[in-house]
């Protein structure tokens, strides 16, 4: 357990959970200790996010020694709802109301299913700006249990980009012009504008995750191995006439890389673009990144190449003092990891910047109880009075009782009685709607294939693609003629067709057209990919097979206005078809 005085925290990232103890001297800020831990597989993969957190949580407060300790921890920025909001001239006793009225309005969940919080960012002549975070309540509590699981307890819940936000206003006071942050994770990218007293943060779904994809993609290797690679081999090849790398396979690498990074560069420019435009922010004159994508082989070098600023390492530590029992440079390279660390030990200790706080169920109520604590130990003494003077009522009343349970006695067995009556008629009603399954199976199954279709319409993303023909298919041929009830042919193939034990497959063949476009027939696969991670459909590992779902036509004919293409999806729960 981790020392009374220490500030023991936790950053829960996509795909790294990273730990450290602090201390206060003098005021200062001084890193005693901290610990890593890397989660396998694709953190894009939520399905084993949990399992893997509780494993990893595990791990971490041993290596800290921290099991018992009270905590602070950072949730990752894609994981929360930001929306930044101007609100109206208002007075100051009514800034409340507006701001639950504003959330209400923007945040994309019934304001009760989420824990959400504001905090001031920019306050201007006529006009103030709140941020707002919002999290949905269920998915905050998960990810606590994982935490109070492993024996932890939680002071408070902070948000990453925020928890960065405080670090750098700690380390880099001296910072006066405009700048942007960019935290590079596995899973998703945050930019933090800091503009002399103005915050704006945002967060896009491209990361390291982004890149290893792409690297597994290229070279038809697992998602870890790529991963593999990608930390041992891998950097941005420099662009305009450099010469590649000796090993072949080295530079097709750096290639791919570099692709993968192009994308992620888009979606920075995007979002500077939307910061000046939209919130009426400044141009960044300085880049600071950090995150594991900040170690990346060449990555300041891209960014400047790409953004036309100067661009350099966040290091959280400069406002740090490190313990002599640490290794001063080994903690300076690991800084891009410690970032969030710093703010939230910033957060344990005092006031900070940004105070935007998250509070887990369990968190808010034994915070409840705490401060009824006094009043309810008042009540409790007055309960034992008038307890201790009604001990004298209750022995005198003590006869009466007694002949009141002979009667009740009475009065038990005839119930019993009627009891034994109600397990009976209990017992036919189980067997009654036991036989009613499956007609209300058969109600239930009205709508499959409205609601089949309706899935199907809800992938477009665009007016490029319309669909001519929609068609069930049994086992690789049209039942369209048997459903409506041409060619006289069975509906269902009889026992003696069938192969022993053989079960039907169902598709859905959707033909149509696509429109001529910059992309071409992407517009399909992308369509088409939408649907398969549909559950309406069983298809494992879609992209490598796509060439057995898709077909679709290309060309570059002036006077061609669309091209057909087909569609094959197998059904993962088909419906029964009968006559």
């Amino acid at each position: 357990m981790a020392d009374s005085k220490s500030i023991a925290v936790l950053n829960l990232g996509s795909q790294r959970l990273s730990g450290a103890i602090f201390s206060k001297s003098g005021g200062d800020l001084v890193l005693k200790k901290y610990e890593f831990v890397d989660m396998t597989g694709d953190p894009t993969v939520d399905s084993s996010r949990l399992p893997q957190l509780k494993i990893g949580l595990d791990e971490l407060a041993d290596r800290l020694k921290i099991k018992k300790s009270a905590v602070w921890y950072a949730v990752a920025g894609h994981t929360v709802f930001t929306r930044f909001v101007k609100l109206p001239p208002v007075q100051a006793d009514r800034i409340a109301q507006i701001v639950e009225f504003e959330a209400r309005q923007n945040v994309p969940f019934p304001i009760n299913e989420v824990v959400w919080d504001y905090e001031f960012v920019s306050e201007g002549t006529g006009e103030t700006e709140v941020v707002l975070v919002a999290m949905k309540s269920d998915a905050l509590n998960e990810i606590n249990d994982q935490v109070v699981a492993t024996g932890i307890k939680t002071s408070g819940v902070d948000l990453a980009p925020m928890a960065l936000f405080n670090t750098f206003r700690y380390s880099y006071p001296d910072v006066d012009e405009p700048c942007v942050l960019i935290d590079l994770g596995a899973r998703s990218t945050n930019l933090v504008f800091v503009d002399g007293g103005k915050l704006f943060t945002r967060n896009f779904l491209v990361g390291g995750a982004t890149i290893t994809s792409a690297v597994s993609k290229e070279f038809g290797i697992s998602f870890a191995e790529a991963e593999s690679r990608k930390v041992a081999y891998g950097f941005i090849a420099e662009g305009g006439a450099v010469q590649d790398h000796d090993d072949p396979e080295i530079a097709a690498l750096s290639k791919v890389i570099r692709n993968a990074a192009s994308n992620l560069h888009t979606q920075i420019m995007r979002t500077i673009t939307f910061y000046r435009t939209q919130q009426g922010g400044s141009q960044p004159k300085r880049v600071f990144i950090t995150g594991g994508g900040a170690l990346l082989g060449n990555m300041v070098i891209f960014l400047e190449e790409k953004l036309k600023v100067p661009v350099e390492i966040f290091n959280p530590l400069r406002g740090v003092q490190v313990d002599r029992g640490l290794n001063t440079d080994h903690a300076r390279a690991d800084g891009p990891f410690l970032g969030e660390l710093v703010g939230l030990a910033l957060r344990a200790s005092g006031s900070c910047p940004s105070e935007i706080e998250l509070v887990p169920t369990a968190v808010a109520n034994a915070r409840d109880a705490s401060r009824r604590a006094p009043a309810l130990l008042l009540t409790a003494v007055c309960l034992w009075s008038a307890l201790y003077a009604g001990i004298s009522y209750y022995q005198n009343t003590d006869r009466v009782i007694q002949e009141k349970l002979g009667l009740m006695r009475q009065e038990n067995q005839d119930l019993q009685s009627l009891a034994s009556k109600i397990s009976a008629l209990d017992a036919t009603q189980s067997q009654l709607m036991g036989l009613s399954t499956q007609l209300e199976q058969a109600v239930a199954e009205r709508s499959y294939w409205v609601r089949l279709i309706t899935e199907i319409n809800n992938k477009f993303d665009n007016d490029l693609i319309w669909l001519t023909v929609i068609e069930p298919m049994k086992d690789g041929k049209s039942i369209t003629p048997q459903l409506i009830g041409q060619g006289g042919e069975k509906t269902e193939t009889s026992k003696d067709e069938q192969a022993p034990d053989a079960e039907p497959v169902y598709t859905i063949r959707m033909q149509g057209l696509y429109r001529k476009n910059d992309e071409g027939e992407q517009v399909v696969y992308r369509f088409a990919s939408a649907l398969a991670k549909s559950p309406w459909f069983d298809i494992a590992d879609f992209e490598a097979k796509r060439a057995e779902f898709v077909s679709a036509q290309s060309g570059v004919e002036e006077d061609r206005y669309a091209y057909n293409f087909n569609i094959k999806l197998p059904l993962k729960q088909p419906m029964k078809f009968k006559n």
